[in-house]
């Protein structure tokens, strides 16, 4: 958002998520994986999305697969 262009509304938003053809848990799932990416950190997932360890482990793996040879769940 900038201060010289008009507010998002919902309706805004909810056009553009069907121009692109993107659903709510889409873009919600990507959003994790994004920041998954970004940090490889599962508390810092936790804490920002309020999510389990087991959801943040498995973004951080789906991000990272060559970092997981072994299950760290099951260590």
């Amino acid at each position: 958002m900038h201060v010289d262009q008009p507010a998002v509304t919902a309706s805004n938003f909810q056009t553009l998520r069907d121009r692109i053809g993107i659903n709510a848990t889409q873009l919600r799932q990507d959003r994790f994986l994004d920041e998954a990416r970004e940090t490889a950190d599962p508390i810092r997932l936790m804490r920002l999305f309020g999510i389990t360890s087991h959801t943040a482990i498995y973004y951080v793996r789906a991000a990272y697969p060559e970092r997981f040879t072994v299950d760290p769940t099951q260590a």
